[in-house]
C-alpha cells in the first residue's frame, strides 16, 4: 500500500517538475525571442545611409558627388550600421585619403541616427603647367594645381587668380592627394603658404631663382621677391611673422589705390625695414 501510495506521489511530482519546467522554457523562450526581435529591429534602426552624413564639402564638388567619392575610396556600401565595430573609424579613413581633405577634424554622432564630420580641406594656391609629350595632353592635363604643402589637387580644382609657374615641369608621377615632390613647387608653395588669403593680380607668374622666389606679373608693375630665412627655426619664424606684417601693410595700401601704381617689395635676410 506504501509503495503505491510513494508512486502515485512520485508521478504526481514527475507531472508537476514537467509543468514547471515547461514554463519556465516558454518564459525564457519568449524572452529570448523578444531580445531577438528588439535586437533585429535595433540593428535594422541603426542603418544609415552614408549620403545622409552631415559634413561639408569642397566648392568644386556637391554634397552629393563628394559624399559619393568618400564611400568608394573607403569602399563602403551605401548604408552603414552605426552598431557595427569600427565603422567610426573606417569613415574617418574614408575621409582621410579624400584629396580634397587635408584633415578630418572631429567624427561625431549626432543622436540615434546620425553622424556629423568636420573637414578641413585643401585650398589651391599655385597652378603647375603641365610639359607637352608630343602634343598628347588632354586640356584638362595641361595644368595642375597644388596647395600650400605641395599637394596635388584632382583636375577639378579652379585655377582663377592663382600665380601660376613660370617654368612647365613633367607631369607628376603621384596622384592627387600626394605632395609632388619637386624642390621648385615645395619652396613656391611654402612663400605662398605665408601669403595665405592674398588675392594676387591676374597673370602673376612665380620661379625660383637661387634660393630666392620671385612672384611677378607680366601685365604691370607687381614684384615680390622672397630670399632665404635663417636656418635656424626660431629666428625663421620671427623674420615670417616680420616679412608678413611688411606686406600686409604695404600691400593693403596699394589695394587701397586701386592698383594704379606699381607694387614691388623685397624681402632679404636679415629684414629691411
Amino acid at each position: 500500500m506504501k509503495k503505491i501510495v510513494f508512486s502515485w506521489l512520485g508521478f504526481c511530482f514527475v507531472i508537476v517538475i514537467s509543468f514547471v519546467s515547461c514554463g519556465v522554457l516558454i518564459h525564457f523562450l519568449s524572452k529570448a525571442d523578444y531580445s531577438f526581435n528588439r535586437l533585429i529591429s535595433s540593428r535594422h534602426n541603426s542603418l544609415q545611409l552614408f549620403a545622409n552624413i552631415d559634413c561639408s564639402f569642397p566648392p568644386v564638388l556637391s554634397k552629393e558627388e563628394f559624399l559619393s567619392e568618400v564611400r568608394y575610396l573607403g569602399n563602403l556600401k551605401e548604408e552603414y550600421d552605426l552598431l557595427e565595430e569600427g565603422i567610426l573609424a573606417r569613415i574617418f579613413n574614408a575621409f582621410q585619403v579624400h584629396p580634397w581633405v587635408a584633415k578630418v577634424i572631429d567624427i561625431q554622432r549626432e543622436g540615434p541616427k546620425k553622424l556629423k564630420v568636420t573637414l578641413e580641406f585643401r585650398t589651391p594656391a599655385l597652378v603647375v603647367p603641365i610639359a607637352p609629350i608630343k602634343d598628347q595632353i588632354d586640356a584638362a592635363e595641361k595644368f595642375r594645381v597644388v596647395d600650400v604643402n605641395g599637394v596635388i589637387l584632382p583636375k577639378n580644382a579652379l585655377q582663377v587668380g592663382l600665380p601660376v609657374l613660370s617654368i612647365p615641369l613633367p607631369f607628376p608621377t603621384d596622384k592627387a592627394g600626394v605632395q609632388w615632390k619637386n624642390e621648385q613647387i615645395i619652396s613656391c608653395t611654402k612663400m605662398l603658404g605665408c601669403f595665405s588669403g592674398v588675392t594676387f593680380p591676374s597673370g602673376c607668374l612665380i620661379e625660383v631663382k637661387d634660393d630666392i622666389v620671385v612672384i611677378f606679373s607680366e601685365i604691370g608693375p607687381f614684384k615680390i621677391v622672397w630670399g632665404p630665412l635663417s636656418k635656424d627655426e626660431q629666428i625663421a619664424n620671427q623674420e615670417i611673422d616680420e616679412r608678413k606684417t611688411i606686406f600686409k601693410t604695404k600691400y593693403s595700401a596699394w589695394t587701397q589705390t586701386d592698383m594704379k601704381d606699381g607694387f614691388t617689395i623685397s624681402f632679404s635676410n636679415p629684414i629691411q625695414k
